[in-house]
């Protein structure tokens, strides 16, 4: 049997849980070694491009980061163009995005570093399409999970509510930040997971405005807070001719979500700039809320008792906070993770999985590692996100502060840092020596005036 690609799969079957953006990456991605590669979503799926009950902050501002695109583009080529084409756009994170950040103006210039922007429900009917159109995959709706099925010490399927039993080689759960996972494998016998935690208590709210007419210097606008300061907001262009804007609070500072409660939230921002890009523009849809409570890891990579048979990938296993745009583009690359892992298992044509569970999750943790580092590091300013935060973080975030600053008039700051926020360089390359010596230098001049 072949796949789209015309290689050769051995006659094998996977199941991947859930149909969002993860789990639709990790299916095409799959598609490439199994004979049958099944998505069972537990929601009704929609027959258009729109927000759905099961991913409640899909109505929210999502950021495809340049790492994301790339592993999407990989799975299903040309599927940007095909965004750009149904009204996405394609953003350059310093040309044409004004950016307020940490207490300055980030410098605009040509970095390459894009984003591709769209509504959550349109990315993720899209792709569901693509895998739809693939020789060997398929996408079930209301199918609800109710435990894993076990043979031998292995997962080896999931039985359905509906007492429907489907087999399978590999389980794949990308089911988000909600994932039944650590229950099921407790009550089965194969011990608790261990968790990490930060707390943040963050809250959105995101309406759709129609673009006013006009020109200005800039296609999205981001304001970042800088500690203290408690209040962020976005707005990105999507399809239709719409903005996206999201406004966000933490520490119970929460955006409302009436017409008169979301402009002076965003009146309240460091900089007038978003309340005056819509103060008068028409809106299209009423705000929805979401509240996000904390940075939420699961780490299966310890669970000595991980079984075969059954992987953990993207919210389901680390959940960061939204406001630093990893999801999407976390839950991508840790599909492409498991497609070359699954690819070192091929050998004479045969593919092996034997021990492949706990030896995916650890290799998962180290690109876990980074997207935590990242989300984590600037919220242990809060003294009450952690009493006592690692001593660590104290010269972190004031060698990031240095480093955001410099970012305002130092293009190769500022293109050093894009290069860590979308997951195209790990944290430690923003200590390089030739960066380095210009954010100390910066820093020192700056407590010396």
């Amino acid at each position: 049997m072949a796949n789209g690609n015309g290689s050769a799969v051995a006659p094998m079957r996977a199941i991947v849980i859930g149909a969002s953006t993860t789990g639709l990456i990790a299916a095409a991605a799959l598609s490439r070694h199994f004979a049958q590669v099944t998505v069972l979503e537990r929601d009704t799926l929609p027959a258009e491009p729109e927000w759905r009950k099961g991913v409640p902050q899909s109505r929210h501002v999502h950021l495809l980061l340049r790492c994301g695109e790339e592993v999407i583009s990989e799975y299903f080529p040309g599927v940007t163009d095909e965004l750009v084409a149904a009204g996405g756009r394609r953003v350059d994170m310093a040309a044409d995005t004004r950016w307020f950040y940490a207490g300055g103006w980030k410098a605009r210039f040509d970095s390459g570093i894009t984003m591709y922007c769209q509504s959550k429900g349109f990315l993720e009917w899209t792709l569901r399409r693509r895998v739809e159109n693939l020789p060997n995959a398929i996408v079930r709706d209301k199918a609800e999970i109710d435990t894993y099925l076990v043979s031998d010490g292995a997962v080896c399927g999931v039985r359905l509510k509906t007492g429907e039993e489907v087999t399978a080689d590999l389980v794949v759960d990308a089911s988000g930040r909600n994932s039944k996972t650590p229950q099921r494998l407790a009550a089965l016998g194969f011990g608790e997971v261990e968790v990490s935690e930060l707390p943040v208590d963050v809250g959105y709210a995101t309406r759709a405005y129609r673009i006013p007419p006009g020109k200005r210097d800039w296609l999205s606008l981001i304001v970042h807070p800088r500690y203290p300061d408690s209040r962020l907001g976005v707005i990105i262009p999507v399809e239709g001719d719409r903005w996206l804007v999201t406004l966000v609070g933490s520490r119970g500072d929460h955006p409302p979500a009436d017409d008169e409660g979301f402009l002076d939230f965003a009146r309240g921002l460091p900089v007038p700039d978003i309340y005056e890009a819509i103060r008068d523009a028409e809106p299209l849809t009423p705000a929805g809320l979401h509240r996000f409570p904390g940075n939420l890891r699961r780490h299966y990579e310890r669970l000595a008792t991980m079984p075969d048979g059954l992987v953990v990938i993207g919210d389901a296993a680390c959940s960061f906070n939204p406001i630093y745009a990893q999801g999407m583009t976390q839950g991508a690359t840790a599909a492409r993770i498991l497609d070359t892992c699954v690819a070192r298992r091929r050998k004479s044509g045969k593919l092996s999985l034997k021990g492949f569970g706990p030896v995916f999750q650890r290799e998962y943790a180290k690109f876990a590692d980074q997207c935590w580092l990242i989300s984590t590091t600037e919220e242990y300013r809060d003294p009450t996100v952690a009493a006592h935060p690692p001593l660590w973080t104290k010269f972190a975030n004031w060698y990031l502060e240095q480093v955001h600053e410099l970012s305002w008039s130092d293009r190769r700051a500022a293109h050093s840092f894009l290069e860590v926020m979308h997951l195209l360089r790990p944290p430690a390359s923003l200590l390089a020596p030739p960066l380095a010596a210009r954010v100390l230098a910066h820093g020192l001049f700056a407590r010396a005036h």
